[in-house]
Parts: structure tokens; C-alpha cells; sequence
């Protein structure tokens, strides 16, 4: 996999319109909606929107009450979201370690972005996760499921939609985003699928998770 290559892609896709999202996902609203509070009346709890895109989840976690950081490796993501929310702790970040100290988070989303990862590379930034994360600290996020067509991966693992043709992306079963999340307590997962409009004849499917740390 080419890692460069692969941010380019990324970056291109955030300068189109398309790719500007503004409304949050529906199953991480209820998600939230059903955390125990985690607010300590002495201090702020701090919420991460790890591989934060066009910020739709940033907003939302700034709206729940949270100090809020988003981290993306695609420099056209930070500056949009830099843009629209500049009180956002926008950080652009492509390698590790994430620029947090040991146990210093409590909320942590990762919203349609493992996926686009080598296993490697996904083994590297849930380790990251689990030292930011504090004790008993929520992880949230999507893993593309194995039911999914719309991204049309071909043999050697690469998209074949137009607009992110030639990145690299990974399709995961229900048993293999169970072991990725093997490190992690109390998990909890979840399914959505949904048609393109206009294309009955494909899905974009992904399991959803809850766990802690």
C-alpha cells in the first residue's frame, strides 16, 4: 500500500463538495444520547474525532458538552474544519504517536476510518487509542463490513468507486472486527446498511462498536 499515494487521494476528496458532510450520523447521536454523564463538575471531559473528515462529528461532540480535538491525516480536512470551527483543537497528524498524553481522554470516535488502513497500521493506532483513552474511557467508531459493494474492492485491496479510486481499503466480518477489538472491554456491536440513491444494486454496509478501555 502506498501510504502517500493514499493521503493524495484523501486530500483531493476533501476539496469537493460532496465530501463536505454536515450533519452527523444518526447511530452515533443515539450512542451518545445513551453514555452514562461523564461530566465531573470540576473539569471538562475532553472527546477526539480520530480521522475527523468534514468535522460532522467534531461539531457534535462540541455540542454534547465536550472539550473537543479533531485529528485527520489529510491537511484539506484539518483546513476545513480549522475553517468552519476555529474553536475546535484541530490538529493534522499523519504518523504516530497522537499528540496526547497517557489517559487524558475520555471519549474517543473513529467514524469510517480503520478500514482505509493496513492490518498493521490498525493494530499501531488501536494501541494508540487504548494508552490516550482513559480508564474506562469509550471507544466509538465503524469498521466497513464484508457485506458492503459499494466500494467494489478489487483483488489487491483498492477502490474502484471513482471519486477514491486506487486507495486502499479493507472489508471486515462480524468475527474479524470482533478480534481488531479484542484489547478492548465490554463491546458492543452494532450493524447499518444502506443503499446509494439511485443504486439499489449495492450496499455500504459497516458494523458499528461501543467499548471500553
Amino acid at each position: 500500500m502506498d501510504s502517500n499515494y493514499t493521503k493524495s487521494i484523501w486530500d483531493s476528496h476533501y476539496t469537493k463538495s460532496k465530501s463536505q458532510l454536515a450533519y452527523p450520523d444518526e447511530n452515533l447521536v443515539r450512542i451518545l444520547a445513551k453514555l452514562p454523564n461523564l461530566f465531573n463538575p470540576n473539569s471538562q471531559p475532553k472527546a477526539l474525532d480520530l480521522g475527523a473528515g468534514s468535522g460532522r462529528h467534531t461539531i457534535l461532540l462540541k455540542n454534547c458538552g465536550f472539550e473537543t480535538y479533531a485529528i485527520d491525516y489529510s491537511k484539506e480536512s484539518i483546513e476545513m474544519i480549522q475553517s468552519s470551527i476555529p474553536e475546535i483543537k484541530a490538529v493534522h497528524n499523519d504518523k504516530l504517536p497522537y499528540p496526547f498524553d497517557a489517559n487524558s481522554i475520555e471519549i474517543i470516535v473513529c467514524w469510517g476510518m480503520l478500514h482505509y488502513n493496513s492490518n498493521e497500521e490498525i493494530e499501531e493506532i488501536l494501541k494508540e487509542i487504548k494508552r490516550i483513552l482513559k480508564p474506562n474511557g469509550f471507544f466509538i467508531g465503524t469498521i466497513r463490513s464484508d457485506k458492503d459493494t459499494h466500494l467494489r474492492q478489487s483483488s489487491k485491496g483498492n477502490i474502484q468507486l471513482e471519486d477514491l479510486k486506487g486507495g486502499f481499503v479493507q472489508l471486515f466480518s462480524e468475527k474479524e472486527c470482533l478480534n481488531l477489538l479484542k484489547d478492548f472491554r465490554n463491546i458492543s456491536l452494532g450493524y447499518m446498511e444502506r443503499t446509494p440513491m439511485g443504486k439499489l444494486d449495492q450496499k455500504i454496509a459497516h458494523h458499528i462498536f461501543l467499548c471500553q478501555a
